[in-house]
């Protein structure tokens, strides 16, 4: 991950279609109550009908992802970012935990443009543990979703995301999680 982000403001920058269309996608899973408000907030933001291969204002998913999370809190969001990990692809050779959440930054880089949105460290620190830090504009709960999916479609079994330390929703510029599987 590169230190910080740029002082671009989202406005100027574009993600790409897989992403919003995933989590437009994962919103169609949400009970009845809630799945009308959540994909209003696609609708209003010209996002509901995104397409791999396309790019959307970054503010918009940004704002859509926050009003959803508004809607429907972390547990759903989460829910949401873990399907960013299926709905990508990772690069040739990616097989394990450790490579998948090494990978992830390069992976967000790519799919987004216009500027530096940020991105994710990752550690390894033992066999089976390492840790993450994440500093994105996306909210935290979505975040630990991305980092959770990305090790459960690479592990063999049990992914443990645990948030340590830093977390941007008490003020903290990044998120930090420790994984073990």
């Amino acid at each position: 991950m590169r230190p910080g982000r740029d002082d671009r403001p989202l406005a100027e920058m574009d993600v790409a279609g897989e992403f919003v269309a995933a989590v437009v996608e994962g919103v169609e899973k949400f009970s009845a109550d809630a799945r009308e408000p959540a994909q209003r907030a696609f609708r209003d933001r010209d996002l509901a009908t995104a397409r791999p291969g396309e790019w959307y204002p970054l503010s918009s998913y940004v704002h859509a992802v926050e009003a959803v999370h508004g809607l429907v809190g972390d547990h759903a969001v989460h829910a949401l970012g873990q399907r960013i990990a299926r709905a990508v692809a990772f690069p040739e050779g990616v097989e394990s935990v450790p490579d998948a959440l090494d990978a992830l930054d390069d992976v967000c880089r790519d799919r987004h443009r216009g500027g530096d949105v940020g991105g994710y460290a990752f550690r390894q620190i033992g066999d089976e543990d390492g840790r993450i830090e994440c500093h994105t504009p996306y909210p935290c709960a979505f975040d630990r979703g991305v980092v959770e999916g990305t090790a459960v479609a690479h592990a063999d079994g049990f992914v443990c995301v645990c948030e340590v330390g830093a977390c941007r929703a008490e003020g903290a510029d990044r998120c930090t999680y420790d994984v073990s599987w």
